[in-house]
């Protein structure tokens, strides 16, 4: 029996936990002290922070491990390829997992690539980024330059609001560093893909839908497809793959997100990861999409059981998540919620927690959406269907300074 280290223990964490159990691996779960979900699958739990990295190393070494995993999280890859390293276990190299969780190393990567970059700097003073905001020219990006999740991310296009935004950002930053770059307007997409031996495979590309509110940046709604269906996506399958290859990845579920500026057409980078991504793209909408199970072939290659994995057969459905959020208030009355289940193209309904009197908070980072909703069918437009069905069933009230208002999709 193969013994697997996995970083993380929140929802996000659970299906590769599971699946790992379901392979029969050992399975030691390394998290922080709390109630998370995935610590009821463990074998073992070592309560260690996940950015520890000479904890976990001391964890692991003593615990004699075959391999060491994370999906759909930024904060350990870093710590995983640094014990990897250190024990000379499958790992993606340090340096390596800087270049997918730090943003400004990131940029230079992508620059060293010629792949394109939105003018950028580097600030950690307030007096320092207000002058690069003059320098590049209203609107622009503050972003932390090792955070996640959309947080601390805002546009600044009053040089006036700076103050409280930079405060507000630099705050989920670690090293106390943000990045102030270009705006750049235009469509998102996202692609995901699997290396292995540092040759590199797309599997899926999406095109983001974004809440519509405004100032934040947060994806409502993805459609998966492993088939390019322009010009666009393809020179986007190729910029990925360049990137992917040229940052120099051993193996690993990749997640990369781009956009397409809307005056030129020109690919920007907004950012890449070198681990699976939320919301069950890894987890649950790739092997929808495409039939290629990536977390069962991260295992393979992690443990040492696979040198070299070719990613072959690719089908061709699509698959999908629908995410919501709701006004600031307080639940009233909630409807259709087990009809939408009963939808021929609903795969899984994650809405936890949601229930009558529950209190909701205006949506500030990705953490606080509601869902998600898993979708799939042949063609996009029978899952856009099978959104509109969900849409018409599924009805919440809440109770708000401004009377009742529903669901925001």
């Amino acid at each position: 029996m193969k013994k697997i280290m996995i970083l993380g223990a929140a929802k996000t964490q659970v299906p590769i936990i599971k699946l790992a159990k379901e392979r029969r691996f050992e399975v030691i779960v390394v998290s922080c002290s709390g109630d998370y979900p995935g610590l009821k699958y463990a074998d073992k739990i070592c309560e260690i922070d996940i950015t520890d990295k000479e904890k976990v190393l001391e964890a692991a070494a003593k615990e004699q491990v075959d391999g060491i995993v994370t999906d759909q999280l930024d904060f350990p890859v870093p710590t995983i390829a640094y014990v990897t390293e250190k024990l000379g276990l499958p790992g993606i190299g340090y340096d390596c997992a800087l270049k997918f969780t730090n943003k400004y190393l990131m940029r230079n990567e992508c620059t060293k690539l010629g792949i394109k970059n939105p003018e950028y700097y580097r600030v950690s003073t307030l007096d320092e980024a207000r002058e690069k905001c003059l320098d590049i020219g209203l609107p622009v990006i503050i972003k932390p330059t090792d955070s996640a999740g959309s947080r601390g991310i805002y546009v600044i296009r009053n040089i006036n609001e700076l103050e409280d935004k930079f405060n507000h950002s630099i705050a989920f930053s670690k090293e106390d560093c943000l990045i102030v770059e270009k705006y750049i307007e235009g469509p998102e997409y996202v692609i995901a893909g699997f290396a292995s031996n540092y040759k590199f495979t797309n599997l899926a590309i999406g095109k983001r839908q974004l809440f519509d509110i405004p100032d934040i940046f947060i994806p409502s709604k993805t459609l998966f497809t492993s088939v390019a269906e322009n010009d666009i996506e393809e020179q986007l399958f190729r910029t990925n793959k360049a990137l992917i290859e040229g940052f120099g990845l051993k193996f690993g579920v990749t997640h990369c997100e781009y956009i397409v500026e809307e005056a030129t057409g020109d690919i920007y980078l907004v950012e890449c990861a070198a681990r699976g991504a939320a919301i069950c793209i890894s987890s649950h909408l790739i092997p929808l999409a495409t039939g290629i199970d990536v977390n069962s072939l991260l295992l393979d290659v992690a443990v040492g059981n696979a040198e070299e994995i070719d990613v072959q057969n690719i089908e061709s459905d699509v698959s999908g998540y629908l995410l919501f959020t709701l006004p600031k208030g307080f639940v009233k009355e909630i409807r259709g919620f087990e009809k939408i289940r009963s939808i021929s193209g609903v795969q899984k309904v994650y809405i936890d927690p949601l229930f009558v009197g529950m209190e909701t908070k205006v949506m500030t980072d990705k953490g606080q959406r509601l869902g998600p909703i898993l979708i799939k069918g042949k063609t996009k437009e029978e899952c856009e269907n099978t959104i509109s069905e969900i849409k018409a069933l599924f009805e919440i009230d809440v109770e708000t300074s401004e009377g009742v208002k529903g669901i925001i999709w």
